[in-house]
């Protein structure tokens, strides 16, 4: 029998010198075939033997306060085998209390083993990601879905989050669990932005407006500060600024209140709040010319570029062994886009394109270079430790913004400016992560990277600029993305001009 299954490949018989057997190793569908007969036939005793190799693992796990990943992996498997032993309970005990390090997160924020804990929850599911086992309470399977919701978010799973999420939000507000009521609503908000849900009630305004709502209800601080911000970005992605701008300025109000040794919004929140502050700098980087940038001056948009360095710097500072990898790789996208648009505001379009007279503001524009280099591979980098690919595609278009101006442009070797590391690689890494998705704002914004990139190279990546802008436009136009608006006319603008 051995031999037969040896020759089929289904089983692997390990011999040693003088032929005598030392250990089988049977193929994963061998052992799936027996697994379920010992099932079918003797029901305790597979109950019997998963619940041995469950208590072994956890009695042979050591305990350790920063475990890596490899520490971490009987603890995964001891998960499997409980539920498999019917021990939902003591299964979603180890995975709360010594994965997560009693709901802290530790696995996701500190090693960002997304797939890890998505393998380990999916053990609790009778249907993914649908229904968890009713051996377990009704807070426990919110939890739980909670959970898959943010795993799956993070690997860019994003059509497949929302049914958890929804699950967990509605049974945390049937319960008048206020707070985790308002963590999902908020959530959903985030969700919906991703995936182009702007506007409407069902959308990522009208679910940032329902924390809100909640979070008021629970009468905790952190989540009182953190929905408006929520609600605020869904505000500022849907071209309402000045709302969110007034949101914003309340919820760190709020926070200095609260917590006046970290006055600043900080993590998430606080990149949210940046990426608010530098829209203009950034579209006034885009245009050719600051004649037309009419209210603010070029000054004004160089303070508000070291405000927000300032900023960043800071809760840089607190998030560096304190908060997560996320954190800490948002915080060095902050610093690498108000570095690059600086630079490109002291230098018109880029010094290092075209040199100016002013020797002292070149010296500038080329040493804001630099920082955006440093910081922008420090930013992509903690993106993809942190293995969060619903973030990942706005470190690689700032990232091909930098590579276009001072570095390669295209993968092509056709001509001076291209090669490996380019902008081409970094526009075509965030379109295929954002297909996936859809992450349909993420995809808007690469056509107008893509356009307004390459639109006057003699040689261009993709099908056409216009192809790219009209793409860009209906996307900005379906998603309700009110925040590109201005900036798509005034690529618009500048095609026409350009074939006039």
């Amino acid at each position: 029998a051995l031999t037969r299954l040896e020759a089929a490949k289904l089983l692997t018989v390990n011999r040693d010198a003088a032929s005598a057997l030392v250990s089988l190793d049977a193929h994963p569908l061998l052992r799936e075939y027996f697994a379920r007969q010992l099932r079918g036939q003797y029901p305790d005793a597979w109950h019997a033997a998963h619940r041995r190799l469950y208590e072994y693992l956890c009695a042979s796990t050591p305990d350790k306060p920063q475990p890596t990943l490899e520490d971490l992996q009987p603890l995964y498997q001891a998960v499997a085998h409980a539920c498999k032993a019917g021990l939902q309970e003591e299964a979603c005990d180890v995975y709360d209390n010594t994965i997560l390090q009693h709901r802290e997160q530790y696995s996701l924020k500190k090693l960002g083993v997304f797939g890890s804990d998505l393998g380990a929850l999916a053990c609790f599911f009778d249907q993914p990601w649908k229904s968890v086992s009713p051996s377990l309470t009704e807070a426990d399977q919110a939890f739980l879905m909670n959970q898959t919701f943010m795993c799956l978010r993070a690997l860019g799973r994003l059509t497949e989050a929302p049914e958890p999420m929804r699950v967990a939000t509605n049974w945390a507000a049937k319960e008048k669990d206020w707070e985790h009521a308002a963590i999902g609503a908020s959530n959903l908000s985030e969700l919906e932005l991703t995936l182009g849900e702007v506007a409407g009630a069902a959308g990522a305004v009208g679910h940032a407006e329902q924390s809100v709502t909640y979070a008021d209800r629970s009468g905790g601080a952190f989540w009182k500060l953190a929905s408006p911000t929520s609600h605020a970005d869904a505000l500022h992605q849907a071209g309402r600024r000045a709302e969110a701008e007034t949101l914003f300025r309340e919820a760190e109000q709020m926070q200095a209140e609260s917590y006046p040794n970290y006055p600043l919004l900080d993590s998430v929140q606080g990149f949210r709040y940046c990426d608010l502050l530098l829209a203009a700098p950034e579209r006034a980087a885009w245009r050719e010319s600051m004649k037309d940038e009419g209210r603010r001056t070029k000054e004004e948009l160089l303070a508000a570029c070291r405000a927000v360095s300032q900023r960043a710097a800071q809760t840089l500072k607190w998030a560096t062994g304190n908060f997560g990898l996320l954190d800490v790789a948002l915080n060095h996208l902050t610093l690498g886009r108000a570095a690059l648009y600086a630079a490109i505001l002291e230098g018109r379009d880029g010094a290092l394109r075209r040199p100016r007279a002013d020797a002292a503001r070149n010296r500038t524009a080329t040493d804001e270079f630099e920082t955006a280099r440093r910081e922008l591979a420090a930013a992509v980098d903690g993106l993809r430790r942190a293995n969060r690919s619903d973030y990942l595609p706005r470190g690689l278009l700032t990232r091909a913004w930098l590579r276009f101006l001072t570095g390669a442009r295209t993968e092509s070797t056709s001509s001076t400016q291209t090669g490996p590391e380019s902008a081409q690689e970094d526009l075509d890494e965030a379109r295929e992560i954002a297909e996936r998705g859809p992450m349909k704002l993420f995809l808007a914004d690469i056509h107008l990277y893509r356009a307004r990139l390459f639109g006057r190279e003699t040689l261009y990546p993709w099908e056409s600029p216009h192809a790219d802008l009209a793409e860009a436009r209906r996307l900005i136009e379906k998603c309700g993305y009110g925040r590109r608006k201005e900036e798509l006319e005034d690529a618009e603008a500048g095609l026409r001009q350009q074939y006039s």
